[in-house]
């Protein structure tokens, strides 16, 4: 005798409600700003670029994945049938490039394929499928932080470029518990322009993968040759996902070493809109 294929439920996921707080943000694909000033982005398609929804059995193994992006009309809503049992549901959103990797041997994580991470939001919620359909709304996370550095004194006249290196930062992430899997040291480079020049206050950002323990960042000022005009290395600093840490100072004044009167300051902005508190680190100067 034949038998059938175990019935299966619907289960409707609709992602609506991301937890953002808000500062300006220089690494937006489609604007300026990081969003609106409401702390909930109804509109997915307008900020995202790539959501991926991966269903787990209660063994932890992979059952599906459905990947959705900016174009589609629906994007953010996840229509899927499920039979009875257990299930693990991981959704991460991100901009281009992102990826989703389930493998047996590698294990199961997200990442930008070793490039440079943009804003991410990530969730994951267990279900048990019964004998009547499921209809959620979850909330995703971000799982990324804001690394702003500020140079206080004047940017010199020779000045042409600074190169700002970060040891810890997270190379992939487990789709499970967004943990970081591996970690790199990434050295981003960033031009200054003729207007910085003689000023004070160069500030850049960079998004960092989201870790949480200490790691070295490196400040180095290079002029259009390639000469190391000056270089500092802070140690101990974190970035915590969904925060932003700012690390300040004056790079080309001061004599550095014991006693020196240079100071860089770190401060972590744990709302991304509130007064930063001051945490302490050490300094190298090169």
């Amino acid at each position: 005798m034949k038998t059938s294929a175990a019935k299966k439920y619907a289960v409707t996921i609709r992602v609506a409600n991301f937890t953002l707080k808000h500062t300006n943000y220089a690494l937006r694909t489609k604007a300026i700003h990081l969003a609106s000033s409401s702390d909930t982005l109804t509109n997915l398609a307008s900020y995202v670029d790539k959501l991926y929804y991966v269903v787990l059995d209660s063994n932890f193994n992979v059952v599906k994945t459905i990947a959705q992006d900016s174009t589609m009309a629906n994007m953010g809503v996840i229509t899927d049938s499920l039979s009875a049992g257990h299930y693990q549901i991981a959704m991460v959103a991100g901009k281009k490039g992102l990826e989703v990797v389930t493998n047996p041997s590698l294990g199961n994580f997200y990442d930008y394929a070793g490039k440079a991470w943009q804003d991410t939001f990530w969730g994951t919620f267990a279900i048990i499928v019964g004998d009547h359909d499921i209809s959620l709304t979850p909330t995703l996370n971000r799982v990324v932080g804001k690394l702003e550095v500020t140079i206080l004194d004047n940017m010199p006249a020779n000045a042409d470029s600074l190169f700002i290196s970060v040891d810890g930062d997270a190379t992939q992430t487990f789709l499970l518990d967004s943990a970081f899997f591996t970690s790199q040291t990434t050295t981003f480079p960033v031009f200054i322009p003729a207007s910085a020049k003689g000023q004070p206050n160069f500030t850049v950002d960079r998004l960092i993968g989201g870790i949480d323990f200490g790691f070295n960042v490196t400040i180095t000022c290079k002029d259009a040759g390639g000469n190391v005009i000056k270089s500092v290395t802070a140690s101990s600093i974190v970035i915590n996902p969904n925060e932003k840490t700012i690390l300040s100072g004056d790079l080309f004044t001061g004599s550095g070493g014991s006693g020196s009167t240079q100071s860089f300051t770190a401060k972590a902005d744990t709302a991304w809109n509130s007064t930063p508190n001051q945490v302490s680190f050490s300094l190298r100067r090169h």
